[in-house]
């Protein structure tokens, strides 16, 4: 049941009452029954009925459905706001005196009342107990910490609660009246106060405590690593440690960057964080700092660097061949880019060639316009944004033609993958790579070779270091790096190569630098280059079955080619001197052996005035036991084999000699074995796919005198005795039973 507490309310009802009995007395209705209100009685807690601020409680019994009023009568007047008030659910009366409530129930027009008397006495306020306790989980005395206010008062009484810091009323507090709880904001030495008022009497009471400050925490940070390229992730590990159970109030990480490693850290965004993983995506320095402040207002910051290195990126042209443009037509050429390519911008060097232009085309390519038929290169050029000093580079190579239809097409490598390195006193077979118009292969005499630049110096002598181009035939056109005897010439040429389609006319051009090497001029070092040389490109120059160590202390640094096929050329240009030999030693047999086989296969590459000899040296297990050699000799186109060791017991004609042509194979295989007091070499000699055929057959009384072809021998060699150009391949020696 609700109840209402208002004397104007009261007299309205009381009004409307009156009407209501005269409306149906004049209408001669039937008067309804007034409301009975019965049971008004005041109640307090014991001990404070009738005390002055006490709570006391007014109950009542008033028909169902009707509307409840009150008012509260001091003596013969009206009670004042200041005498009493109704809160809480109850009635707390502060001024002494008679008072009367009365309860009015109005219903169906009818108002019925019914009171109740209350003497009230003034009370006696009192204030004890006053203390400050931490709470739960916070740490007593503590700047920012969380503290209970807790007191005993006169029941009724109003308290208010009142902080000084020292003499002064304390601004940096706050209090909470509803939870009775204090929080401090610095430190120092506080008073509370707490004044109770009942009535017109008061009392108080106070407790003081000392606030002392809170320490900042121990933060950490860390990361899973300190360099990163760009776009990488990164770790963060963070950590604070707080004065007794205080909690972070506010935490923040920030990030700051600066180009190099030096100036200062600038805001920048540049980078996600996003929990724990941080990711920057510009190079250079970064500083991360992660401040907590605790709720007492303690700061403490860790920090940590980060060095972002730029983002890997390569570059690499869609293919290694020079692709062909048309004079004076713009041609947008594609190449290949991986990695952060948007962290670079990206330019076209033409090397100052004032004839071509290069510009960006659609995505990763460039548009270029040659003005005239030449061969040239555009270097794409990625600089990094943050970091100018890292470029990656990709060298295209073009050469424009008239008519993209007729000229001639290089292959991928025009020189066949040649490499840039040649050695001094060493020849180099050139190969060539191209097609004419419809797809026909063309040779190498289709190709004109010219030194159109040359940066070679040698040491002092009369030997001048030189670069000679020549071809014993249209098919093996070479190179020869020439210094002579010294063999210390050094430093670089440009090769040119001019290709004519013969049908066509049209021609397209090639160039390759090459570095020069020296071999030296002592066959120890000699041969040592010539081994790094072959290890270093071991796919284009494979040596089957050549022992490095055996060339050691034989003149070998002449008269020399190296080629594609791993081929050994020793030759002889008219009118060139030879200087202590050219013997190149090319197997060993450890302790010698009585019966053995050497195998190797004969190419004619040139035969000079239809003339070309070998020999094929012995050396015996018997000291300084050279034997003297087999000569493989061609004379008119016939290939044949001649004792030139000397002492034989005998020697046979078995099948003779064979016929050769210039660019033509054979295969040779030289049987020792040793049978009665006879050693017995037979030579035999088969075409490429062919059986071996027994030709020649030598034999030598078994002896262990120097140099006797009878001794068991301990290695070979091969000895160019005279004019001629040819290849000898797949060298093997074996030990037979």
């Amino acid at each position: 049941m609700k109840v209402k507490s208002n004397a104007i309310r009261v007299l309205i009802l009381l009004a409307l009452s009156l009407l209501s009995c005269l409306f149906l007395f004049g209408c001669g209705g039937e008067t309804p029954p007034v409301p009975e209100v019965k049971d008004v009685a005041i109640t307090a807690e014991e001990g404070s009925y009738g005390k002055a601020g006490a709570k006391h409680l007014l109950t009542y019994t008033a028909p169902e459905g009707s509307e409840v009023t009150t008012s509260v009568q001091l003596g013969e007047n009206a009670a004042t706001a200041s005498d009493y008030s109704y809160r809480d659910g109850g009635y707390y009366f502060y001024t002494a005196g008679e008072y009367t409530v009365t309860v009015y129930a109005a219903k169906d027009g009818m108002v019925g009342s019914a009171s109740a008397m209350l003497t009230v006495v003034s009370g006696d306020p009192y204030v004890g107990d006053v203390q400050i306790v931490a709470a739960a989980g916070e740490t007593y005395g503590r700047v920012g910490a969380l503290h209970l206010l807790q007191y005993s008062a006169a029941s009724g009484s109003t308290v208010e609660v009142t902080v000084r810091k020292g003499e002064e009323t304390a601004t940096d507090v706050r209090f909470d009246g509803e939870l009775n709880t204090l929080v401090f904001g610095s430190a120092g030495q506080y008073t509370v106060t707490v004044t109770a008022t009942l009535g017109s009497s008061s009392a108080q009471g106070e407790a003081q405590i000392e606030i002392i400050a809170v320490e900042p925490p121990e933060v950490g940070l860390t990361l899973d690593q300190n360099t990163v390229a760009e776009d990488g992730t990164v770790t963060l590990t963070r950590s604070a440690v707080y004065e007794g159970t205080d909690r972070t109030l506010t935490e923040e990480t920030s990030v700051r960057y600066r180009k190099g490693k030096t100036g200062p850290f600038r805001e920048s965004d540049e980078y996600t964080l996003k929990g724990d993983m941080f990711i920057p995506h510009l190079a250079g320095q970064w500083r991360i700092e992660y401040t907590v402040v605790s709720k007492g207002g303690a700061t403490a910051t860790a920090s940590a660097e980060l060095t972002c290195t730029p983002a890997a990126i390569t570059l690499a042209a869609q293919t290694q061949a020079r692709l062909r443009i048309a004079t004076n037509n713009p041609t947008e050429v594609g190449y290949l880019v991986t990695g952060a390519a948007d962290k670079y911008e990206v330019t076209f060097d033409t090397h100052g060639n004032a004839d071509v232009t290069a510009e960006a085309g659609d995505g990763y390519s460039v548009r270029v316009t040659s003005s005239k038929v030449d061969y040239f290169t555009v270097t794409v050029v990625y600089t990094h944004r943050a970091d100018s000093s890292v470029k990656k580079t990709v060298d295209l190579g073009f050469y424009s033609v008239e008519s993209l239809y007729y000229a001639p097409v290089w292959g991928e490598d025009p020189f066949d993958g040649m490499p840039e390195e040649v050695l001094t006193n060493m020849g180099h077979l050139l190969y060539l790579n191209a097609t004419g118009c419809g797809g026909r292969k063309l040779a190498a005499s289709n190709a004109v070779y010219e030194v159109v630049e040359k940066n070679v110096t040698a040491s002092a002598g009369n030997n001048e270091a030189g670069v000679r181009l020549a071809s014993n035939n249209e098919g093996y056109p070479y190179l020869f790096m020439d210094n002579l005897d010294d063999g210390v010439a050094q430093g670089n040429f440009t090769l040119k190569a001019t290709l004519t389609d013969p049908f066509t006319g049209y021609s397209a051009v090639a160039l390759k630098k090459f570095i020069v090497t020296p071999t030296g001029n002592d066959n120890g070092s000699a041969a040592s280059t010539i081994e790094n040389y072959v290890r270093k490109y071991p796919d284009f120059y494979r040596l089957n079955g050549f022992t490095f160590s055996s060339i050691l202390g034989h003149d070998i640094r002449l008269n020399m080619i190296l080629t594609k096929t791993g081929t050994i050329v020793d030759r002889v240009d008219a009118g060139m001197t030879l200087n202590n030999g050219n013997q190149i030693a090319i197997a060993k047999l450890e302790s010698g052996a009585d019966n053995c086989r050497l195998e190797f296969k004969f190419t004619l590459v040139a035969s000079a005035q239809g003339a070309a000899e070998l020999g094929i040296g012995l050396r015996t297990v018997t000291h300084n036991g050279w034997a003297g050699s087999f000569d493989l000799t061609l004379k008119g186109g016939k290939l044949g084999m001649k004792n030139s060791i000397g002492g034989a017991k005998y020697s046979h004609i078995l099948a003779g000699e064979r016929t050769l042509k210039d660019g033509e194979a054979v295969y040779v295989r030289i049987d020792r074995r040793t049978s009665g007091g006879v050693a017995e070499y037979t030579v035999y000699m088969k075409a490429e796919g062919g059986q071996y055929q027994a030709c020649y057959c030598f034999g030598f009384d078994v002896s262990s005198s120097t140099g006797n072809a009878g001794a068991p021998v301990a290695e070979f060699q091969f000895d160019h005795h005279s004019a001629g150009c040819f290849a000898i391949e797949d060298l093997t020696v074996t030990r037979l039973a």
